[in-house]
């Protein structure tokens, strides 16, 4: 007897867990019909019962993030992206984002920190992105984590190599024109439209 109980316990334990996965994802198959609907408030519902299944679903906070962006709730933006960072410290992306956000909120010393936090990060794993991926990929992946001198000598230097590829060119010199002040103060103007 005493060795069934132990089996017992070890199958309810699987099978709790198994519903828990299927439920999670049944939860993510709507959150991508809603993103796709456009259906974006039913999305972050959907999210907010993952996290209530699983506190620890760095896929869900993500698209969280993503969405409470996309809405303009910056604030729980940046709330959920300071949580990516404690669930995930090795991704820079999020650091990237968290520093974005501060920036939004003219906080640029503590800004400043995470986007130096990324490049940190970013650095450990740089040789594994190039081998990864392309030029304009990378150029990408460094005005992300502040890096716009990098990228803008890596696109240049681009631009030089292949000058007559159409299809890139357009691409690679409007990208070229970045400009992140710009960016961040149209999401100001924007914020300050939804605050009246």
């Amino acid at each position: 007897m005493r060795q069934i109980i132990p089996l017992v316990l070890i199958f309810l334990f699987f099978s709790c867990n198994l519903n828990k996965e299927k439920e999670i994802a049944t939860l993510f198959d709507k959150v991508n019909a809603n993103r796709i609907s456009g259906n974006k408030s039913d999305a972050i519902e959907d999210c907010k019962k993952i996290i209530s299944i699983d506190n620890s679903n760095i896929d869900a906070y993500r698209i969280l993030s993503e969405l409470t962006f996309e809405t303009g709730n910056f604030e729980e933006s940046l709330r959920l992206n300071k949580k990516l960072i404690e669930l995930d410290p090795e991704s820079y992306k999020y650091y990237s984002n968290t520093a974005f956000l501060l920036e939004l909120f003219d906080q640029k010393a503590e800004s400043e920190v995470y986007y130096e936090m990324a490049r940190k990060v970013f650095s450990k794993k740089e040789e594994e992105y190039w081998s990864k991926t392309d030029t304009l990929s990378m150029a990408t992946m460094l005005m992300t984590i502040g890096d716009s001198v990098r990228s803008k000598e890596l696109l240049k230097s681009f631009i030089k190599r292949k000058p007559n590829d159409s299809i890139y060119l357009k691409v690679l010199q409007e990208f070229n024109n970045y400009n992140h002040l710009e960016m961040v103060n149209q999401l100001r103007n924007y914020k300050k439209s939804l605050e009246q």
